[in-house]
């Protein structure tokens, strides 16, 4: 029986357009993809792809709140809960970050939830 893992996050970003750097999310892959693609994904993944990156950029250059990415998918036969963790804290690392969240469920294991607090991901119990 596959052990899948559950996760879901949202990461809201400050910025100036044209002079904040853009946040490096890293490269997807997924079932129908070729092997040269899986083998550039460098985010967390499963035996049946990787998890999905979802961009919206404000229309409004003017705004400081400049997008917000979406993170989610269900991994097969994947366990690692670090790794989870040290993505989204690869991605939020030097930016501007107005509001993040993520979670996420190893079948058979309690749920994780974490916020962004004072430069950071904190867990919450």
């Amino acid at each position: 029986m596959s052990v899948w893992t559950h996760v879901c996050g949202s990461i809201r970003f400050d910025g100036i357009a044209g002079l904040t750097p853009e946040p490096d999310c890293g490269i997807p892959y997924t079932f129908d993809d070729d092997e040269v693609q899986w083998s550039k994904c460098n985010i967390p993944c499963g035996s049946e792809g990787s998890l999905t990156i979802s961009v919206w950029n404000n229309p409004y250059e003017s705004s400081l709140a400049s997008k917000t990415i979406s993170i989610f998918g269900d991994l097969r036969e994947y366990e690692n809960e670090q790794e989870i963790i040290d993505y989204f804290e690869r991605i939020t690392k030097g930016q501007m970050i107005r509001q993040a969240f993520y979670t996420f469920h190893v079948e058979g294991k309690e749920a994780r939830n974490f916020v962004y607090k004072d430069e950071g991901f904190v867990e919450v119990k």
